[in-house]
């Protein structure tokens, strides 16, 4: 089963940085998305953050508004503790691990 993982980055290139780490640790960049406040009205990115549980769609909306980024990426279950240590060794926070968003 795959999971959706939502990290929250300072800025942009932070969540870039962890793309690229993330490919060079074997992850498929094709399931890796970064939203800035800038696209954080947009419909996609919207309905990503809409089918999140209430109080963290919350969470993630404030941070986006405040210029934050966030992180999202589909990984399979056992891919899930590897993604987050690397999320945690390069700066993402407020990391959540929800069932697939479909």
């Amino acid at each position: 089963m795959s999971k959706t993982i939502v990290s929250v980055f300072d800025n942009q290139q932070k969540a870039a940085y962890l793309v690229n780490s993330a490919i060079a640790s074997g992850f498929d960049s094709r399931f890796f998305s970064v939203i800035n406040s800038a696209e954080a009205s947009d419909p996609p990115q919207n309905s990503v953050i809409c089918k999140l549980p209430g109080i963290p769609a919350r969470l993630y909306r404030k941070h986006l508004l405040s210029g934050d980024s966030l992180l999202v990426a589909q990984v399979t279950e056992d891919d899930v503790p590897r993604l987050i240590r690397l999320l945690q060794s390069t700066g993402g926070h407020d990391i959540e691990a929800f069932d697939q968003v479909n």
